[in-house]
Protein backbone atom coordinates (compact mmCIF):
# COMPACT_ATOMS: atom_id res chain seq x y z
CA UNK A 1 0.00 0.00 0.00
CA UNK A 2 2.76 2.47 0.97
CA UNK A 3 4.70 1.52 -2.15
CA UNK A 4 1.86 2.73 -4.36
CA UNK A 5 2.02 6.21 -2.83
CA UNK A 6 5.78 6.63 -2.89
CA UNK A 7 6.69 5.08 -6.22
CA UNK A 8 7.15 8.50 -7.86
CA UNK A 9 9.29 9.98 -5.09
CA UNK A 10 12.75 8.74 -6.20
CA UNK A 11 12.39 10.04 -9.77
CA UNK A 12 10.81 13.26 -8.51
CA UNK A 13 13.83 13.82 -6.25
CA UNK A 14 16.15 13.23 -9.23
CA UNK A 15 14.17 15.76 -11.28
CA UNK A 16 14.48 18.19 -8.36
CA UNK A 17 18.27 17.79 -8.64
CA UNK A 18 18.01 18.64 -12.35
CA UNK A 19 16.15 21.82 -11.39
CA UNK A 20 18.81 22.64 -8.77
CA UNK A 21 21.49 22.15 -11.46
CA UNK A 22 19.65 24.57 -13.75
CA UNK A 23 19.28 27.31 -11.13
CA UNK A 24 22.65 26.95 -9.37
CA UNK A 25 24.63 29.19 -11.78
CA UNK A 26 22.00 31.93 -11.49
CA UNK A 27 21.62 31.80 -7.71
CA UNK A 28 23.32 34.23 -5.35
CA UNK A 29 26.36 32.82 -3.52
CA UNK A 30 24.42 32.96 -0.24
CA UNK A 31 22.16 30.15 -1.54
CA UNK A 32 24.89 27.88 -2.88
CA UNK A 33 25.40 26.01 0.40
CA UNK A 34 21.68 25.21 0.65
CA UNK A 35 21.51 24.10 -2.97
CA UNK A 36 24.49 21.78 -2.48
CA UNK A 37 23.00 20.35 0.72
CA UNK A 38 19.62 19.94 -0.99
CA UNK A 39 21.20 18.16 -3.92
CA UNK A 40 23.24 15.84 -1.71
CA UNK A 41 20.24 15.02 0.51
CA UNK A 42 17.98 14.35 -2.47
CA UNK A 43 20.63 12.03 -3.95
CA UNK A 44 20.90 9.99 -0.75
CA UNK A 45 17.16 10.00 -0.13
CA UNK A 46 16.08 8.95 -3.63
CA UNK A 47 18.48 6.00 -3.58
CA UNK A 48 17.41 4.94 -0.10
CA UNK A 49 13.70 5.11 -0.95
CA UNK A 50 14.18 3.23 -4.23
CA UNK A 51 16.12 0.42 -2.50
CA UNK A 52 13.95 0.31 0.64
CA UNK A 53 10.71 -0.17 -1.30
CA UNK A 54 12.18 -1.97 -4.34
CA UNK A 55 11.38 0.90 -6.67
CA UNK A 56 14.60 0.70 -8.70
CA UNK A 57 14.24 1.01 -12.45
CA UNK A 58 16.61 1.48 -15.36
CA UNK A 59 14.99 4.84 -16.11
CA UNK A 60 15.40 5.88 -12.48
CA UNK A 61 19.06 4.87 -12.47
CA UNK A 62 19.73 6.87 -15.64
CA UNK A 63 17.78 9.90 -14.37
CA UNK A 64 19.64 9.76 -11.04
CA UNK A 65 23.04 9.56 -12.76
CA UNK A 66 22.27 12.37 -15.18
CA UNK A 67 20.95 14.59 -12.39
CA UNK A 68 24.06 13.96 -10.28
CA UNK A 69 26.42 14.71 -13.12
CA UNK A 70 24.62 17.86 -14.28
CA UNK A 71 24.43 19.25 -10.75
CA UNK A 72 28.13 18.59 -10.14
CA UNK A 73 29.02 20.15 -13.52
CA UNK A 74 26.89 23.27 -12.91
CA UNK A 75 28.27 23.72 -9.40
CA UNK A 76 31.91 23.15 -10.41
CA UNK A 77 31.70 25.61 -13.30
CA UNK A 78 29.96 28.20 -11.14
CA UNK A 79 32.47 27.85 -8.31
CA UNK A 80 35.45 27.94 -10.69
CA UNK A 81 33.95 31.07 -12.22
CA UNK A 82 33.74 32.63 -8.76
CA UNK A 83 37.46 32.00 -8.17
CA UNK A 84 37.18 29.05 -5.77
CA UNK A 85 39.62 27.08 -7.95
CA UNK A 86 41.00 27.15 -11.47
CA UNK A 87 38.98 25.89 -14.43
CA UNK A 88 41.94 23.61 -15.29
CA UNK A 89 40.85 21.29 -12.41
CA UNK A 90 37.44 20.61 -13.93
CA UNK A 91 38.39 17.91 -16.50
CA UNK A 92 40.22 15.94 -13.80
CA UNK A 93 37.41 16.44 -11.28
CA UNK A 94 34.99 15.14 -13.90
CA UNK A 95 37.19 12.29 -15.20
CA UNK A 96 34.76 9.62 -14.02
CA UNK A 97 31.71 11.52 -15.29
CA UNK A 98 33.32 12.18 -18.67
CA UNK A 99 34.29 8.52 -19.06
CA UNK A 100 30.78 7.34 -18.15
CA UNK A 101 29.29 9.76 -20.71
CA UNK A 102 31.79 8.60 -23.34
CA UNK A 103 31.05 4.91 -22.70
CA UNK A 104 27.30 5.56 -22.94
CA UNK A 105 27.71 7.28 -26.32
CA UNK A 106 30.15 4.61 -27.52
CA UNK A 107 27.89 1.74 -26.40
CA UNK A 108 24.94 3.34 -28.21
CA UNK A 109 27.02 3.94 -31.34
CA UNK A 110 28.14 0.31 -31.58
CA UNK A 111 24.67 -0.91 -30.62
CA UNK A 112 25.96 -2.54 -27.47
CA UNK A 113 23.80 -0.73 -24.93
CA UNK A 114 23.68 -3.90 -22.84
CA UNK A 115 27.41 -3.50 -22.16
CA UNK A 116 26.77 -0.08 -20.67
CA UNK A 117 23.70 -1.26 -18.75
CA UNK A 118 25.79 -3.87 -16.95
CA UNK A 119 27.99 -1.18 -15.42
CA UNK A 120 26.58 -1.02 -11.91
CA UNK A 121 27.31 1.72 -9.39
CA UNK A 122 30.53 0.84 -7.57
CA UNK A 123 32.33 2.06 -4.47
CA UNK A 124 35.02 4.03 -6.32
CA UNK A 125 32.24 5.97 -8.04
CA UNK A 126 30.42 6.58 -4.77
CA UNK A 127 33.64 7.80 -3.16
CA UNK A 128 34.30 10.11 -6.12
CA UNK A 129 30.80 11.59 -5.78
CA UNK A 130 31.27 12.06 -2.02
CA UNK A 131 34.61 13.79 -2.64
CA UNK A 132 33.01 16.06 -5.26
CA UNK A 133 30.31 17.08 -2.76
CA UNK A 134 32.99 17.61 -0.09
CA UNK A 135 34.85 19.86 -2.52
CA UNK A 136 31.68 21.83 -3.28
CA UNK A 137 30.90 22.27 0.41
CA UNK A 138 34.49 23.28 1.17
CA UNK A 139 34.51 25.80 -1.68
CA UNK A 140 31.34 27.45 -0.35
CA UNK A 141 32.02 27.31 3.40
CA UNK A 142 35.72 28.23 3.58
CA UNK A 143 37.56 31.21 2.11
CA UNK A 144 38.93 30.98 -1.38
CA UNK A 145 40.91 29.47 -2.92
CA UNK A 146 40.02 25.88 -2.06
CA UNK A 147 42.68 23.96 -0.18
CA UNK A 148 44.84 21.91 -2.61
CA UNK A 149 44.50 18.66 -0.59
CA UNK A 150 40.71 18.74 -1.10
CA UNK A 151 41.19 19.31 -4.83
CA UNK A 152 43.74 16.49 -5.03
CA UNK A 153 41.48 14.12 -3.07
CA UNK A 154 38.48 14.78 -5.31
CA UNK A 155 40.62 14.58 -8.45
CA UNK A 156 42.37 11.36 -7.43
CA UNK A 157 39.10 9.62 -6.52
CA UNK A 158 37.51 10.74 -9.79
CA UNK A 159 40.44 9.42 -11.84
CA UNK A 160 40.46 6.12 -9.89
CA UNK A 161 36.71 5.71 -10.43
CA UNK A 162 37.18 6.48 -14.14
CA UNK A 163 39.83 3.75 -14.42
CA UNK A 164 37.59 1.29 -12.56
CA UNK A 165 34.59 1.97 -14.82
CA UNK A 166 36.77 1.98 -17.93
CA UNK A 167 38.30 -1.38 -17.02
CA UNK A 168 34.85 -2.88 -16.39
CA UNK A 169 33.49 -1.55 -19.67
CA UNK A 170 36.41 -2.98 -21.66
CA UNK A 171 35.95 -6.36 -19.93
CA UNK A 172 32.23 -6.33 -20.73
CA UNK A 173 32.91 -5.50 -24.39
CA UNK A 174 35.41 -8.38 -24.58
CA UNK A 175 32.89 -10.77 -23.04
CA UNK A 176 30.26 -9.69 -25.57
CA UNK A 177 32.71 -10.11 -28.46
CA UNK A 178 33.69 -13.58 -27.22
CA UNK A 179 30.03 -14.55 -26.87
CA UNK A 180 29.31 -13.38 -30.45
CA UNK A 181 32.33 -15.33 -31.71
CA UNK A 182 31.06 -18.40 -29.90
CA UNK A 183 27.62 -18.00 -31.47
CA UNK A 184 29.01 -17.53 -34.98
CA UNK A 185 31.30 -20.57 -34.50
CA UNK A 186 28.28 -22.77 -33.73
CA UNK A 187 26.49 -21.82 -36.92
Amino acid sequence: MVRRYIRFIPNTLSMLRLLLAAIFPFSPPGLWLWLIIGSGCSDVLDGWIARRWQLQSRLGAILDGVADKLFILAALLTLAGSGAFSFCWIPLLLARDLLVAFTAVYAAAIRSWGSFNKMEVRWPGKLATAAQFLLLLTAVIFPRPVSPPILWLATTLSVLAASDYGRLFVLELRLRAAAKEGESGRE
